[in-house]
């Protein structure tokens, strides 16, 4: 599967989230959603990069970033209830910006199943144990690497279990 775009909303009224995830289902482009709580409270793999508008216009989005994917390494993976899951959301300094992708794909795909590149970004899933060892991968693989200049983590969560 192809990735168009990522797209992380962050809605300032929480009690939108499920219309919007009713209307996301509608949306063409939409590939998968997931809940995440941390910096967003929903992620979006879309199939082009022609859904921004849309997105924008959901009823309660205050912000979102939106990523138009140049370079797909992986995507499509699948959430199960175990193990835990996090999207990582990544600001990358240009000109060191091959070396972080050459670092990324070196990771296994049972850490990254998801991966992909923008200008200036890189948008990953990660997938561990549990939560700590999530953190602690993103602590020593991913946060010292030369180039990353931010990562936000943004954990997947099962809106069925809250």
């Amino acid at each position: 599967m192809s990735t168009g775009a990522y797209a992380f909303l962050y809605f300032g009224d929480t009690e939108q989230l499920l219309p919007a995830i009713d209307a996301l289902k509608g949306l063409p482009q939409t590939q998968s959603w997931h809940a995440v709580d941390g910096h967003y409270h929903l992620a979006v793999a879309l199939s082009d990069n022609g859904a921004r508008e849309q997105l924008e216009a959901l009823p309660g989005v205050q912000r979102m970033l939106y990523c138009p994917v140049e370079t797909e390494v992986r995507g499509g993976f699948t959430v199960e209830a175990e193990p835990s899951y996090a999207w990582l959301t990544m600001e990358i300094d240009s000109e060191k910006a091959a070396a972080v992708e050459e670092a990324l794909r070196a990771l296994p795909e049972s850490a990254l199943p998801a991966l992909a590149f923008g200008g200036g970004f890189a948008v990953a899933a990660m997938r561990g144990a549990t939560f700590e060892v999530v953190d602690k991968m993103v602590e020593s693989a991913v946060r010292p690497l030369d180039g990353v200049l931010r990562v936000k983590r943004d954990w997947i969560i099962d809106l069925t279990q809250l």
